[in-house]
């Protein structure tokens, strides 16, 4: 899937007029299970995501429904980053993420893909591999 990039650059697929956005500042792509997923391009002021009410900087992420997303200091609508994808191409955004305690939800759409992914009951992230899997 094509990436498209963010950024102050007039080349840039989405162009954010702001002095804390870099000139191209971060890229986003639909994955494989046809997710949202931006990552930073090393910009100077970072990108942030807002998850559970917290602020946190991040180099790539799949994003939740429920999550925010900030390029330096402008946040910019979920609903504008699905827009750069427009067309034939479907983005979704995963109905949920993982919260200590409780399961990964997976939007149940996924359940029609040829390899379904499962809901995992205790998410870890992996720290050498970065990869969410379950906690065994």
């Amino acid at each position: 899937m094509k990436k498209k990039s963010i950024g102050r650059d007039t080349q840039c697929e989405i162009v954010l007029n702001h002095e804390s956005v870099s000139p191209v500042h971060a890229h986003i792509h639909v994955t494989e299970e046809g997710y949202l997923a931006v990552q930073d391009a090393n910009s100077r002021h970072g990108t942030f995501l807002n998850r559970n009410e917290r602020w946190i900087r991040i180099k790539k992420v799949i994003l939740g429904t429920e999550d925010r997303i900030r390029f330096g200091d402008l946040e910019v609508a979920l609903e504008k980053l699905v827009a750069a994808f427009g067309g034939p191409v479907q983005v979704r955004l995963r109905e949920g993420y993982s919260v200590r305690g409780k399961p990964l939800v997976f939007d149940q759409n996924l359940l029609d893909l040829p390899n379904p992914k499962t809901i995992l009951e205790h998410p870890r992230r992996n720290p050498i591999t970065g990869i969410i899997e379950e906690n065994r």
